[in-house]
């Protein structure tokens, strides 16, 4: 008898079980398969996946000219497809999408690289200046322009260094005369970030006795 009712119970909680699972159905109004696309330089086409219940569109909200809605809507789990253009600049672009279904709304960024990858990268690690005064000259391997990157120093070095350049390749610079009575030293750091969040930095060590 206690075997009987045993198995009763087991094949109960089988078939309890099983019903369970052939219920369950995944319901959202709206979601997408990535928060940020980037894509390289050359034209070229992608696709989202959306996830919805209901009926969905996707816009281009700042008018980016460079992006092309190929398919902006649609019923359900779908596609999105849209196409961009050549970026024939040197630096990374970006754009929001934007995504409604139901009372709901959801962003994409979509980014594309520019013809160059940053790169920064100073041949010396350190240099030493004259105390009575200098110009410096050492090779750098960059594709950035100075004007692009971020410049900083650590110390008071900003008050001894002037004149920052980047010319054929050499990254030069005026070192002022050291009029204290102590040898001094300063970073000189050079960085920048894209707005896709590529990086690139590097940085040099300026030394300077005193006279």
């Amino acid at each position: 008898m206690n075997r009987i009712i045993l198995s009763f119970a087991l094949v109960t909680l089988l078939f309890t079980s099983c019903s369970k699972k052939d219920d369950f159905t995944f319901n959202t109004d709206l979601a997408l398969d990535s928060r940020f696309i980037i894509l390289n330089a050359p034209a070229d086409t992608t696709k989202i996946v959306v996830y919805s219940d209901d009926n969905w569109v996707m816009e281009n909200p700042d008018n980016a000219s460079w992006i092309s809605i190929q398919k902006g809507s649609g019923n359900g789990t779908a596609y999105a497809i849209v196409s961009v253009t050549e970026n024939t600049s040197d630096y990374a672009r970006a754009s929001t999408l934007l995504f409604k279904a139901a009372n709901k709304t959801d962003t994409l960024k979509l980014g594309q690289r520019g013809v160059i990858t940053p790169t920064i990268a100073i041949d010396a690690k350190s240099v030493s200046a004259a105390a009575a005064g200098d110009v410096i000259s050492t090779a750098i391997n960059t594709t950035l322009s100075l004007n692009a990157m971020n410049v900083a120093y650590s110390e008071d070095g900003s008050s001894w260094i002037s004149s920052l350049a980047i010319d054929s390749n050499n990254l030069t610079f005026n070192v002022a005369a050291n009029t204290t009575t102590a040898a001094r030293s300063t970073k000189i750091y050079l960085s920048y970030i894209d707005i896709l969040g590529t990086t690139a930095k590097d940085s040099l060590t300026v030394n300077q006795p005193n006279q």
